[in-house]
This record gives structure tokens, C-alpha cells and sequence, in this order.
């Protein structure tokens, strides 16, 4: 058999200091981190027919930003985090060329659940939400209500804590809309990057997009805010993700890839991997192998364990 062929590496300080964290977390040394990171980070890529450029994983685009899906986090000197998270949707409310014909304050409650959503998944504490609107002001206050509605949900001030833009000069014939949702953490509360070896990946809610979406929001079928809150007071749950636009396999790599894990799906699933979650139906799990029965008890929503990380 063939001895392993040597390899040199180069590293910025910042990523042989992480390195560094690594070996004294595990007791393992500077080459078996890197060797295993490779071992990841290959397997995640034979795992997915998406190109080198789309694969989901956490970018540092210098020392005090990196991205987590829709989320971009933002570590300040004193080690607090700031959260951003962004949405948008077109073409959808109740103008004449929309395609997709909804009242405005469905659009903006279920938009603002989405960027919410992805904060609290993390386990940001939610500060406040900036809304674009392509339409006028006029046309925009049913929209402008939807959100409101989710922000006191949050119990937070809606009327202080949005930010609101509105097209006022142009009409138009075409519902558009941008949505950020801004929160902040301690670096040790964020919940990234946790899973663990064994976990299963558990698939709560059912995805689906376009009006099926909105109506499942507005009717309670689709998961709700205070179930993802509740998700994350079990210990037994380790990670979650809503699962989005982008479908249930890109989140379930993302999570993968963030712990450092290898992912297996199971077979004859009911959950289609690749299907759209639209503004965020459903939400995937990373959740201790002993704790399934506990996210059962937890909703009424459909529950599948859909595979594995190893």
C-alpha cells in the first residue's frame, strides 16, 4: 500500500488560528484537521450535482463578516454579532400584472415571517425590519399591516422598529418587495455549526411554494414562529434551518457543510429533496438520534427523519 504523498498548504493567520482552535477542541493535530476538511468538503461536493460556485458553506469575506444561507453575520470588536437577513418576491400581491394574485397583508405577513425565520434560527434576538416597496405608499399599507401583525408577534415595537420605502414616483403595475430583518447574538449563543456526528436530519412542515405557500401560511399549516422558538429550547435539537426557495437538499448541505459532517439521505423518503419551500413552510432539523419523539410531541406538522450526518 502507498504511503500518503505529503502536501504543502498555504494559510492566512486567520484560518491557522481556527486551525489551531480545531486541534485543541479535538486533540487532533494541524494535519488531521486539514485532512479531514478536505474529507468534508470533497464529500459535499460529490453529493450534489450544483456547481463548485453555487455549493452552500460559510464564506469569510474578510476577518469580521461570514454568511450562513440568507444570513449575513457581522462580528464586532467586542465579540457581539449582527445579523442581517434578506428576502424579496415579485410579481406577487395584488397589482394588475402580478401573477399571483394575494392581498397585501398576506404578502407582507408571510415575507416578514421568512426574514424573521432565518434569525431566529440562529438564535439572534430580532431588533427590527427595513421594507422596500416598488409600489406607492398608497398601495403599499395593507402590505406594510402583514408586517406589523408578525412584528408584534415578536414583542417587539412594529410601529418604531420597521423601516418603511415606498416607491412615490413612478406608477406601476407590478407588486415588488425587499425585506431585511436586523438582529444581534453573542457569538457563543449563535446556533451554527452545531451538529454532531449521528445526528438525524428531521424535516418538520411540508415544502411547497407560489399561492400553495401563502394559503398554507395564512391557514396554520405551514410551521409557525413559535414552533421554530420552541424547537430551539430542546436540547435534543441541535440546528435549524428554514428550509426556502432554494429546497430541502441545499439546506440539509448547508447544514453538513457548516458542521464539518458528511451527509447521507435515506431512501424511499416521502419529502421531495429538491422541491421549493417557498417563504420558508418548513424548517430542517439536526436532532440527537434519542430525540425524535420529542419533536413529534412538540407540532401537529408532518414530521420526517429524511437521513443522517456521519
Amino acid at each position: 500500500m502507498k504511503s500518503p504523498k505529503p502536501i504543502n498548504v498555504r494559510l492566512t493567520n486567520k484560518l491557522l488560528n481556527e486551525v489551531d482552535e480545531l486541534v485543541k477542541r479535538f486533540s487532533l493535530t494541524r494535519s488531521e484537521i486539514i485532512r479531514q476538511a478536505l474529507v468534508f468538503y470533497l464529500s459535499a461536493l460529490r453529493s450534489t450535482s450544483q456547481s463548485l460556485i453555487s455549493l452552500p458553506k460559510l464564506r469569510l469575506t474578510s476577518p469580521s463578516y461570514a454568511r450562513r444561507g440568507d444570513v449575513l453575520l457581522i462580528k464586532r470588536t467586542h465579540g457581539d454579532i449582527i445579523a442581517i437577513s434578506c428576502s424579496s418576491s415579485g410579481g406577487i400581491g395584488e397589482k394588475s400584472l402580478d401573477k399571483v394574485k394575494v392581498p397585501g397583508r398576506l404578502l407582507g405577513m408571510c415575507m416578514a415571517r421568512l426574514a424573521i425565520m432565518d434569525l431566529m434560527c440562529i438564535n439572534a434576538k430580532l431588533l427590527g425590519i427595513a421594507l422596500s416597496l416598488s409600489v406607492n405608499p398608497a398601495d403599499s399599507r395593507e402590505i406594510t399591516e402583514g408586517v406589523k401583525v408578525i412584528l408584534s408577534k415578536t414583542g417587539i415595537d412594529a410601529d418604531r422598529s420597521l423601516l418603511l420605502n415606498a416607491e412615490e414616483v413612478i406608477e406601476v403595475d407590478q407588486t415588488g418587495l425587499g425585506i431585511m430583518a436586523i438582529g444581534e447574538a453573542s457569538e457563543d449563543q449563535l446556533k451554527i455549526g452545531a451538529s454532531k456526528p449521528g445526528d438525524k436530519l428531521v424535516l418538520v412542515g411540508k415544502p411547497c411554494s407560489g399561492e400553495l405557500a401563502l394559503r398554507a401560511i395564512e391557514a396554520g399549516r405551514a410551521v409557525e414562529l413559535w414552533e421554530v422558538e420552541r424547537l430551539l429550547t430542546l436540547e435534543v435539537v441541535h440546528e435549524v434551518i428554514p428550509v426556502d426557495s432554494k429546497g430541502v437538499e441545499h439546506e440539509a448541505l448547508t447544514l453538513a457543510y457548516t458542521s464539518g459532517r458528511r451527509l447521507r439521505f435515506y431512501e424511499n423518503i416521502n419529502a421531495d429533496l429538491r422541491c421549493s419551500g417557498g417563504p420558508a413552510t418548513a424548517v430542517l432539523l439536526t436532532v440527537d438520534p434519542q430525540g425524535v419523539g420529542e419533536i413529534r410531541k412538540l407540532t401537529s406538522k408532518p414530521v420526517e427523519v429524511i437521513g443522517e450526518l456521519t
